[in-house]
């Protein structure tokens, strides 16, 4: 979904870059829209640099060839399809920098006029004999960053999750503390300390060094956000049945592109190795989904739900982490009467049970009758929702069971009942794709956890609003996908290319078993008197400022 308003950076390591096709590059760039693009250094890659300034329209820097001039540390403005203008400062190494540590202080500027700085050879190492880890550059840093402020330093040596801020003493760059949990507004420890942000923008765990790449969303503020994405969600490989060798074999064929893999007869897809038929109407299948934007139902199984009498309500939570101590959070959107509601501990993080009475109360007391939906709820909201019922409230953990609940995620991808066009299952990715357009809250799911988590810690106090319109999001999103998914056309209605896939029902896609010989009756829009761990109400027309997105969003 959609981030508040900056400048998105992509950052591409020179392995994503080297031997992928220009057609996988240029949808790369199609999809994500970046302001500029960074070829990731330390080491000089000159090919690399020179694929990315080929492939793109963004423009590109590589820090280890950018000269500035005589200057070894430079501006550069990156501009949005706004017009508005951030300038960033480019180093080109520690070394570089150490040689004119007053270079970085006429490139940064100062007070609401500063940068972030680039520097791709600002990296940590583990010492374990001495149970510590040690920031390489640190001298440098501190001789050339001012004291008394934060500078925020951009690193590809680190991966893109990596946001820590480091304190420390002026020209000798001892270390005087780090914190390790930030949220945007964070300061330097006195005047006489230089106070150093780290952000990574390198490769992650996951996806291996030759596939990770990385959007940073910047603004005069700092990183707003990090997206981290595989570079095989792009192209041809982005492609169901398509991976590194069966893209090779279509390139020697001379298809590059999801356009030819089209014209690309079924026959001649089913004789290439490990392909088959089935495999050949599937690529096909898919890669018209991601042409056209357009979900295709692979069956005719029908929608979670969609033969009930009344829609399910659309559930998000939000936790304080993945193993949560809380569910801090529960939203539901109401898709019959177009409301929305909010249960919210914003009083007493230790009292897990205040708004999971709250959600009971409503739930059972005003719609007895209704299924639930999620997005990979039996992986998540599902889970912990009957976990924490049964040991909070438990006078409600019978009747918890016996409610109908749905899982689309399930459904649609793990039951393989649809093709999506999203370049990744998550929610986010998947509703985007369909045209959602979000409320731009610039949140994740990590970002509210670990917000709650401060919330826990110091009682620092959250944008309320902000993170209920999150949740929300996610709710409206939901149902925006089964609404798409319900309008797509099954496999009895048209048949694709030479022969329909196979309707397969799977029990699992349905409702749980305790629940499916419920009816649904119609359910009330009652409103809810609202104080710790009671409901808020939004109608459709409710305008919000806030951003969203949840730990649940798989």
């Amino acid at each position: 979904m959609t981030a508040r308003a900056g400048v998105r950076l992509l950052a591409l390591p020179p392995s994503a870059l080297a031997n992928r096709p220009i057609a996988t590059l240029e949808d790369l760039d199609r999809t994500l829209k970046p302001d500029a693009v960074w070829v990731l250094g330390p080491a000089r890659e000159p090919q690399a640099f020179a694929r990315a300034r080929s492939a793109f329209d963004a423009p590109a820097f590589h820090p280890p060839l950018e000269t500035g001039g005589s200057e070894p540390v430079h501006r550069r403005v990156i501009a949005d399809s706004d017009g508005t203008e951030l300038e960033i400062a480019v180093a080109q190494s520690l070394r570089a920098l150490r040689s004119a540590p007053e270079a970085a202080s006429s490139a940064l500027g100062d007070g609401n006029d500063r940068s972030a700085l680039v520097c791709d050879d600002v990296t940590t190492t583990v010492r374990p004999t001495a149970l510590e880890t040690r920031l390489e550059g640190a001298e440098t840093l501190a001789s050339a960053l001012p004291a008394g402020t934060v500078t925020s330093v951009l690193t590809g040596s680190e991966p893109a999750e990596y946001d820590e801020l480091w304190h420390l003493e002026p020209e000798t760059g001892a270390v005087r503390g780090v914190d390790h949990e930030l949220r945007a507004e964070v300061g330097p420890l006195d005047e006489d300390c230089v106070s150093v942000r780290v952000r990574g923008a390198g490769p992650v765990e996951g996806y291996g060094r030759s596939r990770s790449i990385a959007v940073l969303t910047l603004s005069a503020d700092g990183v707003e956000r990090v997206e981290t994405h595989d570079v095989t969600d792009f192209g041809l490989e982005a492609v169901s049945g398509i991976g590194p060798k069966t893209a090779e074999r279509l390139a020697e064929r001379g298809v590059t592109t999801r356009t030819e893999l089209l014209e690309t007869p079924l026959e001649t897809l089913a004789a290439l190795p490990n392909v088959g038929r089935d495999g050949a109407r599937t690529m096909h299948e898919h890669a018209r989904v991601l042409e056209t934007g357009e979900p295709r139902r692979r069956t005719d199984e029908s929608l979670p739900g969609e033969d009930w009498h009344e829609p399910p309500l659309c559930v998000d939570i939000e936790t304080d982490g993945l193993s949560p101590t809380i569910i801090w959070q529960i939203g539901v959107y109401d898709p019959v009467a177009d409301t929305y509601r909010a249960f919210v501990e914003r009083d007493d993080p230790t009292d897990p049970g205040s708004v999971l009475e709250a959600f009971c109360d409503w739930l059972l007391g005003m719609h007895p009758n209704r299924a639930l939906l999620t997005w990979n709820g039996w992986g998540f909201d599902y889970r912990h929702l009957g976990a924490f019922i049964a040991k909070h409230v438990p006078y409600y953990a019978d009747e918890w069971e016996s409610i109908p609940k749905f899982d689309l995620y399930l459904w649609a991808v793990k039951n393989d009942n649809a093709l999506l066009p999203g370049r990744t299952n998550k929610l986010e990715a998947v509703a985007d794709a369909l045209g959602y357009e979000d409320a731009a809250t610039g949140l994740d799911g990590a970002a509210t956890a670990a917000a709650y988590q401060r919330f826990m810690r110091t009682g620092a106090e959250l944008e309320w609003d902000r993170h209920e319109a999150y949740c929300e999001d996610d709710c409206r999103a939901l149902w925006h996908v089964y609404e798409r998914l319900r309008e797509a056309t099954t496999p009895s209605e048209s048949s694709f290319e030479g022969g329909s896939v196979p309707s397969r029902t799977d029990p699992s896609g349905s409702a749980s078993s305790a629940a499916s010989s419920r009816t649904s009756a119609s359910g009330s829009g009652a409103t809810d008197s609202g104080s710790r761990g009671t409901a808020t109400q939004r109608d459709a027309s409710s305008d919000t400022d806030s951003e969203q997105t949840g730990l649940s969003d798989f």
